[in-house]
């Protein structure tokens, strides 16, 4: 009994330091008190106070006591660092030992909640970062070898240097800390004071109607969210919280909603009118007003979703998901809309207007408790449960804070990436391997791409390769705009591509999947954005650069896009009109082999666009005999 009460006493705590947290951090939205590496350092420093009181709550004995002493070394090293810190600005070779030493034991402490939390993943990749430094010269070729580094500049780079934009206490750190996590805790707003239930209710109504129903209102929205904001774990945040659920409970496994959920969200980098930060910097690169780059991206961004919506519905017919019965009546729905619409709306309009992601999110929140609290006292219906809500704010925080602690560790790893010259080794050891050929050279580019952005911000992810391999790409013929889209597609994309994909971590968390599982899904989902760049340059009409291009060239380039869609949605899910039997797997397999065959050889090759669409078609039509001769369900 005595145990219970501590543990009891331990969760009491916990709610006063989330709240607290919340507190803080709404307030420095308003009123920037420091610097943002003194906030960076806080933020950080009540993450671990958070994951760590969560974590006393669920153990006893002798391992609760050593947690215990580890959480007094967060807050001791969160202390220390901000008392510290004029002398580590001041510091132009190495960081004061106290800060080396410092950071160095919140690097370790990340490594360790990230292990209980996350797994193995992301604390072996780390590691191998570090071994890639410290052993790899003589072991890797030369080619890639790093730069001979002391042990002590390594720390520097990953964790003593807190006043950088790398390492445990970054730009990644940052990230979270200034909008992030914010908007992660505005969906456990959301779901405390029953915004949650409106959404619930209107996914009834759509599931009533459509097998899919939660799962295309899950793309619509974090689409025309995505298209605000342009970050991808912000737009999974703040959509996710209500739709990963909706989702599940019409019958999708965990791993499709957190890829559905996923695969809209960060394909809202890409669609106009607002791309994102990145697409902003590409037109710096490019020297090209903003908004002729959205016009370039709007076509491959529909082409995107329209993949996203195919798997979407073949996931829903082939689990023979049927409407949901809903008892769920419109008046209800028209009540309860002003507890989502409202902040909903503030948070759009804000955003179209402007205002940072810092104040979007505080006046977002702001307007959740309001309506909920006004709602509460005006509807009996509507009236909150306090000890739930606090629950679910709880419980919001502690996942947000969890995520600042892993992105703690992925800071350290994505320094070693940059600061060891990884990335610019990536590419020119690319360009020696392409020896000249556009089509070598674009897959090695991709790669690079891919490999940069594993745990790197979207904008550093397309800086790097954009600066060292454009010019090349520029040089064998390709079209700046084409060039560049290129690599910025690739650059975004990482978000959802193991073996870390920021995106995909919170998508993953909030769904409650396996992390792989998940991640195998996305890429279902989404893999035709994998292809879609390989046609910015081989069929540009696919990116609306027409000149030189005659009506059927236009038309054979969109049936090849189309073909690739159509054959391989239904290959990877397995169905078309009914389950896919032999004969329409071949032909859809033709249908995407072809296709793929005419944009390596050339777009002209109108034969193999023919009978790549001929495939496809005879696929859906022995489908169709198919699904016509079996018996239908009462």
């Amino acid at each position: 009994m005595k145990n219970l009460q501590g543990l009891k006493s331990t969760g009491n705590w916990l709610a006063i330091a989330a709240f607290v947290m919340v507190a803080y951090q709404l307030l420095y939205t308003q009123t920037v008190f420091w610097e943002s590496a003194i906030h960076r350092i806080i933020h950080l420093g009540f993450s671990f106070t958070v994951v760590f009181l969560t974590t006393i709550t669920v153990i006893a004995g002798v391992k609760r006591f050593l947690t215990f002493l580890l959480l007094l070394l967060g807050i001791g090293i969160t202390v220390q660092l901000i008392l510290i810190f004029p002398e580590t600005v001041g510091s132009f070779t190495l960081p004061p030992a106290e800060a080396m030493v410092a950071g160095t034991l919140a690097l370790i402490l990340c490594f360790l909640l990230s292990l209980w939390r996350y797994g193995k993943v992301f604390a072996i990749l780390t590691l191998a970062g570090y071994a890639y430094v410290i052993f790899g010269r003589g072991i890797v070729p030369a080619a890639i070898q790093p730069p001979p580094v002391s042990l002590l500049r390594l720390l520097s780079w990953t964790a003593g240097d807190i006043a950088s934009d790398w390492g445990v206490y970054g730009e990644l750190v940052g990230l979270m800390a200034n909008y992030v996590w914010l908007f992660m805790v505005f969906g456990a707003f959301l779901q405390a004071f029953g915004g949650i239930r409106f959404i619930q209710h209107v996914g009834a109504l759509a599931a009533s109607k459509l097998a899919g129903g939660p799962a295309v209102m899950s793309v619509v929205t974090s689409a025309l969210v995505g298209t605000v904001t342009g970050v991808t774990a912000a737009n999974v945040a703040i959509t996710g919280s209500f739709t990963i659920p909706l989702m599940k409970k019409a019958g999708y496994t965990k791993e499709q909603a957190g890829a559905i959920e996923l695969a809209a969200s960060n394909g809202g980098q890409i669609l106009p009118p607002i791309m994102g930060i990145t697409a902003f910097i590409m037109a710096e690169f490019i020297g090209m007003p903003y908004i002729k780059v959205a016009f370039f991206a709007f076509v491959p961004a529909l082409l995107y979703f329209l993949t996203v919506f195919l798997y979407v519905q073949l996931q829903a017919k082939k689990a023979g998901s049927t409407p949901l019965v809903s008892s769920i009546s419109r008046k209800e729905v028209f009540l309860d809309a002003p507890l989502f619409l409202l902040p909903f709306l503030v948070l759009v309009l804000l955003l179209v207007q402007g205002f940072s992601l810092m104040y979007v999110g505080f006046w977002s929140i702001v307007s959740v408790i309001a309506t909920g609290i006004i709602s509460s006292l005006l509807r009996k219906g509507a009236r909150i449960d306090w000890k739930e809500a606090k629950e679910r704010l709880v419980g919001g925080i502690v996942a947000a804070s969890e995520m600042t602690v892993l992105v703690g560790l992925l800071g350290a790893f994505t320094a070693i990436i940059e600061m060891s010259g990884l990335g610019y080794t990536l590419g020119a050891f690319a360009l020696k391997l392409s020896g000249g050929n556009l089509f070598a050279l674009l897959l090695l580019t991709a790669v690079v791409g891919l490999i940069l952005g594993t745990g790197l911000p979207s904008t550093a992810a397309y800086v790097l390769p954009a600066t060292v391999l454009a010019p090349p790409i520029v040089s064998l013929g390709v079209p700046p705009i084409a060039a560049h889209l290129f690599i910025f597609t690739f650059a975004v994309f990482s978000n959802l591509t193991p073996p870390i994909g920021f995106g995909l971590i919170v998508a993953q968390r909030l769904a409650g999947g396996n992390y792989w599982a998940t991640a195998g899904e996305a890429l279902k989902a989404s893999f035709v954005i994998f292809i879609l760049p390989f046609m910015y340059i081989y069929s540009p009409a696919i990116i609306l650069l027409l000149d030189g291009l005659s009506l059927a060239d236009i038309v054979m380039q969109f049936a090849i896009v189309l073909t690739l869609i159509l054959s391989f949605s239904c290959l990877f899910s397995n169905y078309s009109l009914v389950k896919l039997g032999l004969p329409e797997k071949a032909l859809f397999i033709l249908g995407g082999a072809f296709s793929l065959l005419s944009i390596a050889l050339s777009s002209q090759m109108q034969i193999l666009v023919v009978m790549g669409a001929v495939s496809c078609v005879a696929g859906f039509m022995l489908s169709f005999r198919r699904s016509k001769s079996q018996p239908q369900p009462a």
